[in-house]
């Protein structure tokens, strides 16, 4: 029986690609940080807190020491949205805390 060969890509083929997927990274946790700024000024991180039915019950934006940068209900609507939209490979059914600085999503551990 035949199997079929993996074709191997080229090493120089898959560092060019790496690179483009970095920059995409790049550029995506550039727009994040620009965008979260005009939303909520000083907003470091963006912690989501998901209810029992698995859609966001309270956003919190909070600043460089941890505590909530002064914002209204839109503007932690939009900061949610923002999240949401530009990376919709996260699960967000669960509390996630999005880190401005790495631009990494993570899971969190929920409040005692």
């Amino acid at each position: 029986m035949n199997t079929p060969q993996r074709t191997r890509v080229p090493r120089a083929v898959a560092g060019v690609q790496g690179a483009h997927r970095a920059r995409r990274q790049l550029t995506r946790r550039s727009v994040i940080a620009r965008q979260l700024a005009q939303i909520a000024p000083g907003t470091v991180t963006v912690q989501t807190h998901a209810g029992e039915d698995g859609r966001a019950k309270w956003v919190v934006l909070a600043d460089s020491t941890g505590h909530p940068v002064g914002a209204d209900a839109e503007q932690h609507r939009a900061a949610y949205g923002l999240l949401r939209r530009l990376l919709p490979n996260v699960d967000w059914s669960g509390p996630r805390t999005y880190s401005v600085a790495t631009g990494t999503v993570t899971e969190t551990e929920p409040a005692a």
